[in-house]
């Protein structure tokens, strides 16, 4: 049977087949678009510097094992009691692909690539839970505008874990519209799963509609990796630091310095606050947060107030697991007098939480914004003021996390650069046997052990 001419098919019909298509191929370039600029976001975040400089695990552990191992028994090598897959794949892609004096900079643009992927995954997944197409952008966005990512977390594979920890939340509160969709987020949710065991804290959320076919393989890559990291866990246990628990008092001060006082005060002005006014600055701060929390739960559907009282919980939890299971003198904040205080200490521990606090806001905003008025003038009348103020809502948020786009200061902004390094040995190689073994510096007083069998020659 001839199939019949387009020109021959009802112009709704037609419709009805091309439109799909284009919505879809529409739906994709966006995904694309976010995923390629919050990975040059992630990049721009990062001062020069910092991209030649390999950060602690990312050389010591993840690039030498690959040289040591191979790039693929290296995967399946445990370090601090669990798995990090997505880090040891950057590794063993830059082993394997980029010569040695470019591994530093290979190791920092792998990462911003894996950053805006992650972005990508998050902006797909807020559909259920975030009505207005703005608000979903930024929430994607804060995946690599967080103020205090570019310190430590943005650009190294060593804190990928705490981007693939965001990403999860929303994996969690999402169904899938596709088969394919389904069986890309569940390898999705393999590779998180296996690199940070801190999505177990999530698992709550798994719960959420599980009987949803769609959503089946997200459980079970999540399901799949935990058992891994459990196994792993278990077998290498992780060490202990050796130092006293950290007091209660000190987790709660330090998630207000951490988590909350970023959102509107820059990294470096925040001892001097602190020094000034002690917790005033962050209490006001959570107080507005408090409110748009108790606004989604009074407005929002069912999703958005699961995804409401999962942030706080989340915000919460990861901050204070991460500080108990890691305890050390510089995040016993209730201790520390003035001139302490000027100079306190910012940890990583703070990023995430800070990221599903700001997502609140924008939640409140975002609901506040589609809210619909059916009838009188001045129902329609209040709806479009409810949009202006929602617009500048929103735009004051994406406001303060642009001020601080460009960071004060990164754990790597002095350096060491690595390939000045690099490119010294390789020419001291010249003059010495392949198996003479060169100690290349990275952060905190780390080294990469390379022979000269494996240094590049000069100007290769």
């Amino acid at each position: 049977m001839t199939a019949p001419a387009i020109h021959s098919i009802p112009a709704e019909r037609r419709h009805a087949r091309v439109l799909p298509a284009v919505l879809t191929d529409k739906a994709s370039l966006i995904v694309a678009v976010i995923a390629f600029a919050c990975a040059v976001a992630a990049w721009l975040r990062i001062p020069s510097i910092a991209r030649n400089t390999l950060w602690a695990e990312d050389g010591r552990n993840f690039l030498q094992d690959a040289v040591n191992h191979g790039p693929f028994a290296s995967l399946a090598i445990p370090y601090a009691g669990y798995l990090h897959t997505i880090p040891r794949i950057v590794a063993s892609v830059t082993v394997t692909f980029v010569p040695v004096a470019q591994w530093a900079d290979a190791m920092t643009a792998g990462s911003c690539l894996v950053a805006g992927i992650l972005a990508a995954v998050v902006y797909v997944c807020t559909r259920d839970v975030v009505p207005w197409l703005p608000g979903r952008i930024l929430i994607a966005g804060l995946t690599v505008l967080a103020p205090l990512a570019p310190r430590e977390v943005l650009g190294n594979a060593a804190n990928l874990h705490s981007l693939v920890l965001w990403t999860v939340f929303w994996m969690l509160l999402y169904t899938p519209r596709t088969r394919t969709g389904s069986i890309v987020l569940g390898a999705v949710a393999f590779l998180g799963a296996a690199t940070e065991i801190q999505c177990l804290l999530l698992l709550p959320l798994a719960l959420i509609r599980w009987r949803e076919r769609r959503r089946w393989p997200i459980l079970g890559g999540l399901a799949a990796g935990l058992t891994m990291q459990l196994f792993v866990t278990l077998l290498w246990p992780r060490p202990q630091s050796g130092h006293p628990p950290v007091e209660t008092l000190s987790i709660a001060y330090g998630y207000l310095i951490n988590a909350v006082m970023p959102l509107v005060t820059p990294q470096n002005a925040i001892g001097p606050v602190l020094a000034s006014t002690g917790p005033a600055v962050g209490l006001v701060v959570l107080t507005a947060i408090a409110g748009a929390h108790a606004y989604v739960m009074i407005r929002g559907g069912t999703i958005q107030r699961i995804a409401a009282a999962g942030l706080v919980a989340a915000s919460i939890g990861v901050y204070s697991a991460s500080v108990l299971s890691n305890p050390n003198t510089f995040y016993d904040y209730v201790r520390f007098d003035r001139a302490q205080l000027e100079q306190v200490w910012l940890a990583r521990y703070g990023v995430v939480p800070s990221m599903m606090l700001a997502a609140i806001v924008v939640l409140a905003v975002a609901l506040a914004v589609s809210r619909r008025t059916v009838g009188t003038a001045k129902g329609l009348l209040g709806e479009r003021r409810r949009r202006i103020t929602g617009s500048v809502a929103l735009a004051v948020v994406a406001a303060l996390l642009l001020m601080q786009f460009v960071p004060q200061d990164t754990r790597r902004s002095a350096g060491p650069q690595w390939s000045p390094q690099v490119t010294a040995a390789a020419r001291a190689c010249e003059r010495l046997p392949d198996d003479y073994v060169f100690h290349l510096r990275e952060t905190i007083t780390w080294h990469v052990w390379l022979s000269c069998r494996t240094l590049d020659p000069p100007g290769a």
